[in-house]
């Protein structure tokens, strides 16, 4: 890890800055959201109160998926909290999924290779390692089919939740 000198702490808060300025701005983007740039080492994000952002984090190495730390709203209701501690859930219960399943990957891919590899023959070609793939495939095929119905209801039941939230917004909006 690189030491910090303060001339560097500047420029990463400076480029935090502009990153986040650009971002807000940026009418391509959810309004909702601000993302992380990957290559800061140690991102300083400050983000007001009153923005209620989501901050969505670089990449995690196991699972590949993107870390999110929902924004809590100042007057949040029952609703909205239930919607934000289940959409939570559901990215933890997903996270776990993934680094399980990657790390089996990973660690299946070197013994493969390692049986199928030696001196003579370091390496393996596509074709080779599409054997293992397709192995890999099948014998967790059941997994991911139970993986996906399960990520169904919980995408549904997530959708069912927000479609509640927004007919409460409305409702409040129009009393």
């Amino acid at each position: 890890m690189a030491l910090t000198t303060p001339c560097n702490c500047l420029h990463q808060l400076h480029r935090t800055s502009f990153l986040f300025k650009r971002i807000v701005s940026s009418s391509s983007r959810a309004p909702q959201a601000v993302f992380i740039e990957k290559t800061l080492e140690e991102p300083i994000i400050v983000v007001r109160e009153e923005y209620n952002v989501d901050l969505i984090g670089p990449p995690d190495t196991l699972s590949n998926l993107r870390p999110i730390i929902r924004g809590i709203l100042k007057n949040e209701t029952v609703l909205q909290r239930k919607y934000r501690n289940t959409a939570d859930a559901t990215q933890k219960w997903n996270q776990e999924f993934w680094q399980k399943h990657n790390t089996n990957f990973l660690r299946e891919k070197e013994v493969y290779i390692k049986k199928h590899t030696s001196e003579s023959k370091p390496h393996l070609n596509a074709d080779e390692m599409s054997e293992f793939y397709r192995s890999f495939l099948n014998n967790y095929w059941q997994t991911h089919v139970a993986y996906n119905f399960e990520w169904y209801g919980k995408n549904f039941n997530l959708l069912m939740l927000s479609l509640r939230v927004y007919m409460e917004n409305l409702q409040r909006k129009i009393l």
